[in-house]
């Protein structure tokens, strides 16, 4: 195990932390989780549909249902027929911050320049919106960091703004600050899209989604998702936020399957045919009661013989409803221990694993939509509308239990040798790692 550690920490850990710091990733990040309202609305329409189709349900509930679908159905096109739009627009703003650049600024550049890149106008008349949806994802986070990293060489860099001086209202001061880095960040994105598809002869957004054809494929298998969970959980036991890490890798494919779940959903499609990878796979399968499905543990120390652990337990019962576990991370510890690494690694594995093969095997149904921030199960029953959940989640928590248990009670028995030897000082210090 010490071999291991050093191993990990001269070679894991320095890119580990290089890419938490990296200031792309962290607005791809934040820029991704700001979508959570966005489906949360779109899905309103969906579930109208669905109340519709339910068998044998009284007749005046279904017409009801169907008024009420007609008058909302628009919010379909309002949030999923968007998305990519929204990507654009939240990823420029929380990459302004990072640059220190005027975030509304920043919003109408990376607006334009994916517009320009994105929408092409159809001989037949209209435009082609396909891209403004889901599919555009990748396409809308690369165009609005190229754009917005250009927006922040000519006005931070090369100071090629205009001056009013003083006494001029900020939002005229700002708007002529930024009116040549704004104009020339779209043209040259404009000039480099007509560059590319004159000489490849392919579409910008064509290329771009081939370029991460290989990460979507990589994601949308259990293998891909296996490597992923690893890596992050790796990174928790050493004490480094895993998610912040790992989720700009997965949370844009995770997405765009939502959002092809959602629209699949919309058409009355199979669910056999949806994608299973969702953030909700990852939220609420793999990470449920937080990283290393530590609710288990949680469960198993309210009813330890240790009466640090006991108290631990109940303290972190709360929490963990909302899969919030640092207390347990750093209380236990689990971070560094290496009576809690097999566990820590192990546990959300096989919560993948369960949870892939029940949405496989029709078990339970696939995410179409991200759960809202509410104590576990009620998130995944509304993300997956299905009740079946609950038995998917008691399964995975047994067998957490069962793989936490061995590994706790080594741990209980040193706790309750300081305890009864009348050490009651202990502290992390004490352990030895």
């Amino acid at each position: 195990m010490k071999a291991l550690e050093r191993f990990l920490s001269k070679w894991l850990l320095p890119f580990a932390k290089v890419l938490e710091s990296n200031t792309q990733m962290k607005a791809i990040r934040q820029g991704m989780m700001a979508l959570v309202p966005i489906t949360l609305v779109g899905a309103v329409p969906v579930l109208f549909q669905q109340l519709g189709g339910i068998p044998k349900l009284p007749s005046w509930i279904a017409a009801v249902a169907e008024y009420i679908n007609n008058i909302t159905s628009p919010i379909h096109f309002a949030t999923f027929g968007l998305m990519s739009v929204y990507v654009a627009i939240f990823v420029a703003y929380y990459y302004a911050k990072e640059r220190n650049l005027w975030d509304i600024g920043a919003i109408v550049t990376a607006l334009m320049s994916f517009v320009v890149v994105a929408v092409r106008p159809l001989e037949a008349g209209g435009s082609d919106v396909t891209y403004l949806a889901g599919e555009g994802i990748f396409v809308a986070l690369v165009i609005s960091l190229l754009s917005v990293e250009i927006l922040h060489i000519f006005k931070n860099k090369l100071k090629f703004t205009i001056n009013l001086g003083q006494g001029v209202p900020t939002p005229i001061l700002r708007s002529f600050e930024n009116l040549w880095p704004i104009l020339f960040s779209v043209l040259i994105v404009a000039i480099l899209s007509f560059g590319v598809e004159s000489l490849s002869g392919i579409r910008v957004v064509e290329l771009i989604q081939t370029l991460f054809s290989p990460l979507t494929s990589l994601v949308n298998t259990l293998p891909g998702i296996m490597l992923i969970i690893f890596i992050q959980q790796l990174l928790w036991w050493f004490g480094i936020h895993g998610y912040s890490v790992m989720a700009p890798v997965w949370l844009s494919v995770a997405f765009q399957n939502v959002d092809a779940n959602a629209a699949a959903l919309a058409k009355g499609e199979p669910l056999s045919s949806m994608l299973i990878f969702t953030p909700d796979f990852m939220w609420s399968i793999v990470g449920v009661t937080g990283a290393g499905v530590t609710g288990a543990l949680v469960v198993i120390m309210m009813f330890s013989k240790s009466k640090r652990y006991k108290t631990l337990g109940r303290l972190a019962l709360i929490p963990t409803f909302f899969s919030i576990n640092e207390p347990v991370m750093f209380g236990v510890p689990i971070v560094l221990n290496p009576r809690f690494f097999i566990p820590m690694m192990v546990a959300p594995q096989i919560a993948a694993l369960i949870g892939w093969f029940s949405i496989k095997l029709g078990l339970m149904n696939p995410f179409t939509m991200v759960s809202p921030y509410v104590p576990v199960p009620i998130g995944a029953i509304v993300a997956s509308f299905d009740w079946r959940y609950i038995i998917v989640l008691g399964l995975i928590l047994i067998c957490s239990a069962l793989i936490y248990y061995p590994f706790f009670k080594i741990a209980e028995k040193e706790a309750l040798v300081q305890e009864n030897s009348g050490n009651q000082e202990a502290s992390l210090d004490d352990f030895d790692f």
